[in-house]
């Protein structure tokens, strides 16, 4: 059973509107939720993989009917409180340590928005997978160092077969960096899956998918 935020490819009427990649805000607490949580992920008090697991691990029924910000400003809630930043956290008082952390001056912004967050490391082991090559994907529903804890991998693709049509060299793996076990950069590719063989239902039988998917999460087909 995948968690409520692992929401690709369920059967939904609501249309996507794809017109523009724009940030859209409809209030201005929007925007100070959305540069309050670029700001604070300069702190070094945790990692974007840290913070989508926040997101990720809300109460269903919140997570379903908080609105794109709403999960954001709860998400970063729950880390401040973590890290003993705020009172209400999952630590208790008596052992909660409020933590100093680097703070983002204005000054700075710009530069430090320009440089990103590059996740792109030297690879240690190669390449298990060549191009062209058709893969599987790891079946089963969870992360497999921390039960339950964050993973990119997509539910509508588990078990399915695909074809490695790209490699982008060796990455931070999030399924560890998001629990603070290290960074533990892994092979990254590109597979493309044909639609067919991702659901019962499609509109072009000739349309494929493409999924960025860390070597961990694949395996030779057989």
């Amino acid at each position: 059973m995948s968690k409520a935020h692992d929401m690709g490819g369920r059967i939904d009427s609501r249309r996507i509107d794809i017109t523009s990649n724009d940030v859209k805000f409809k209030a201005d607490w929007e925007k100070e939720v959305f540069a309050i949580t670029l700001a604070l992920g300069f702190s070094s008090l945790w990692n974007l993989d840290r913070s989508r697991y926040a997101r990720e691990s809300l109460e269903p029924k919140d997570y379903l009917q908080f609105g794109y910000f709403e999960k954001w400003l709860a998400g970063l809630i729950n880390l401040l409180g973590e890290n003993g930043i705020i009172k209400g956290g999952t630590e208790s008082e008596d052992n909660s340590k409020k933590r100093s952390f680097r703070v983002l001056e204005a000054k700075n912004v710009k530069k430090l928005l320009n440089m990103g967050g590059p996740t792109k490391r030297e690879s240690t082991t190669g390449k298990k997978f060549n191009l062209g090559e058709t893969v599987s994907v790891r079946g089963n529903n969870s992360n497999t160092k921390v039960d339950k804890g964050h993973t990119r991998l997509p539910d509508y693709v588990k078990g399915r077969t695909g074809k490695v049509i790209a490699y982008h060299g060796s990455h931070v793996f999030p399924d560890t960096n998001a629990h603070f076990l290290g960074e533990n950069p892994e092979a990254l590719y590109s597979v493309e899956f044909k639609v067919q063989d991702l659901w019962d239902k499609y509109e072009y039988f000739e349309d494929t998918v493409v999924v960025d998917l860390w070597e961990s999460y694949l395996e030779k087909f057989k």
